[in-house]
């Protein structure tokens, strides 16, 4: 009892030595009275002062608790033949904005970061100042960027350590695109990477009418460290060199190299006359990287991540709906859109890739509730009647779907057609039975007024144009005519208007209106409602124009 007690009285080396003196006054008294034997007293004596001695010490000896490492959690995988592999992921937990910068937890995303950091000579370039400045004043804009960066940034980490290569460039993604994979711009640069449809196919990204690599987040994270590694070597190891020739191109900043030595210049990024973005992208990288290195040094919060992956590959045998598919996984349909933003119909491809990225916390719930659900109920089929003269060449070009494909799900032998015969068509996530009755008694019916245009009723109806093209079989370029009636499907979620992107246009020498509607697939009434413009007008070289563009019909 003495030493179980003895450090709870005991706050000093002084009270300590009160302690035992009093204590010894009292055994005193105590073998007075009882006549206890010399030899007990001081044992007695020796145990106590050897007790409250060590006490201290056995304090200081009892181990700290370890944090334990998360619990682990089973993804499953579908293989082609519909059998269920499992393998054991870690459990993701969401990642939320931390309003503490201080904050650090040993299972730190920004820590890992923090340690690749290979550019870290060039933050104090007086060049990148005034990109600095701006981030630093930015918290709503970094919070913006780095809530969708959340779903990315383990994943692209990992790969660029893979690669042996630095993680500034993790945060190419927030310079290119804001870590958004629907960002389209106006040169026709798609996805988180931001890669223009040759550079996208030189690196081996697909692209059909089902789907665009571009926007896959997994298959433009490969083609872009494989682009930056090439660029890296072309340029002798420089990275600032690699990177502004990934920005306008390594024509450009090659000519700029030889200008230079032609004219006994430096050939260092710094020194280039490089196209005037590029002199600003460039720092801006290296800007909102010193950031992140020490996000409180210049009044930054970044949002807590977890050191664990957020998204994992689930495999599939069939095409899927994404709709359905997120219904499944108990996942907001917005949330897998962006991560499957590579698939531009809402439905997986017919033929390859043929799968899907999920949170990884709900992958297991998702691949038990697909194998019980029937494999005709995963994504829509439409059916096509044989007419005279077709041939199962042109349907399949019609449907852009493999010949081959029409014969396995229609199990035909050959390109032998009957009329009257019925085809199973893959269909896309804009398919189904959107009404009923003869006018749809689920769908509004919208009577066209004066300066009604497709995008303003999509608009207003929550819906996509393409949408109320096909449920009214009308062609997107055509006018609308006054009274005309159309059927719509209003107080949608929103999620079908999630591919429309404003974009900020500068006109360029030779362009037109009719150039620009073109290029964009817009109609040239709705630019100039957009901008307030009169078609009498001219434009002029550097005016700025307002575009609203579906970037999964570019």
């Amino acid at each position: 009892m003495l030493q179980k007690n003895c450090h709870k009285l005991i706050p000093t080396e002084q009270a300590v030595t009160i302690l035992l003196q009093l204590y010894a006054a009292n055994l005193l008294l105590i073998i007075i009275s009882m006549k206890i034997n010399t030899r007990v007293l001081f044992t007695l004596l020796i145990v106590l002062i050897s007790g409250c001695a060590q006490q201290p010490t056995q304090e200081a000896a009892i181990p700290v608790s370890k944090p334990q490492p998360e619990p682990e959690q089973m993804a499953v995988v579908m293989d082609k033949n519909g059998s269920i592999q499992t393998t054991n992921k870690p459990t993701q937990s969401k990642s939320k904005l931390s309003s503490n910068p201080k904050k650090i937890t040993q299972n730190d995303l920004w820590q890992r970061l923090r340690k690749g950091l290979e550019l870290k000579e060039h933050y104090d370039n007086a060049g990148i100042e005034k990109q600095v400045a701006w981030y630093s004043n930015s918290q709503t804009y970094i919070d913006s960027v780095m809530q969708r960066g959340q779903f990315f940034l383990y994943h692209i980490i990992t790969e660029l350590e893979a690669n042996d290569m630095p993680l500034e460039l993790a945060m190419l993604p927030a310079v290119e695109s804001a870590f958004d994979p629907l960002a389209y711009s106006h040169s026709h640069a798609s996805g988180l990477w931001q890669f223009i449809p040759s550079t996208g196919s030189r690196f081996g990204l697909k692209r059909d009418w089902w789907y665009d690599g571009r926007r896959d987040p997994v298959a433009s994270t490969e083609a872009a460290i494989q682009y930056l590694k090439y660029l890296h070597k072309y340029f002798d190891g420089d990275w600032l060199l690699a990177l502004a020739a990934y920005n306008s191109g390594e024509g450009n900043v090659r000519r700029a190299i030889k200008r230079n030595k032609r004219n006994g210049k430096p050939t260092d990024f710094w020194s280039l006359g490089l196209p005037r973005e590029t002199r600003a992208y460039v720092p801006q990288l290296l800007a909102i990287s010193r950031i992140v290195a020490n996000p409180e040094k210049h009044g930054i919060a970044l949002p807590e991540l977890a050191n664990s992956p957020y998204f994992t590959t689930v495999k599939l045998s069939e095409q899927i709906d994404l709709s359905k598919a997120a219904k499944m996984a108990r996942v907001d349909a917005k949330e897998l859109f962006r991560l499957n933003a590579g698939y531009s119909r809402r439905v997986t491809h017919p033929e390859s890739p043929q799968h899907i990225l999920l949170p990884i916390r709900e992958a297991t719930h998702f691949q038990m509730t697909l194998a019980s659900t029937p494999r005709e109920e995963w994504a829509p089929i439409k059916q096509y009647v044989v007419k005279s003269g077709d041939t199962l060449s042109e349907i399949a070009h019609l449907h852009r779907v493999p010949i081959k494909y029409l014969r396995s799900k229609n199990s035909l032998a050959g390109n032998h057609l009957s009329i009257g015969q019925r085809l199973k068509i893959p269909g896309t996530g804009f398919d189904g039975a959107l009404f009923d009755g003869p006018l749809g008694g689920a769908a509004d019916i919208y009577t066209v007024r004066s300066g009604d245009s497709l995008w303003r009723i999509a608009k207003n109806k929550k819906v996509s144009i393409r949408d109320i093209a096909k449920w009214n079989s009308l062609d997107v370029k055509s006018p609308l005519k006054l009274g005309q009636r159309l059927k719509v499907r209003a107080g949608g979620d929103g999620t079908a208007t999630a591919s429309v992107r404003k974009l900020r246009y500068k006109v360029r020498r030779g362009d037109s209106l009719y150039r620009i509607a073109s290029k964009f697939n817009l109609k040239i009434s709705d630019i100039l409602e957009w901008n307030k413009l009169n078609q009498k007008n001219y434009l002029k070289p550097g005016q700025r124009l307002t575009l609203f563009v579906d970037v999964l019909k570019m």
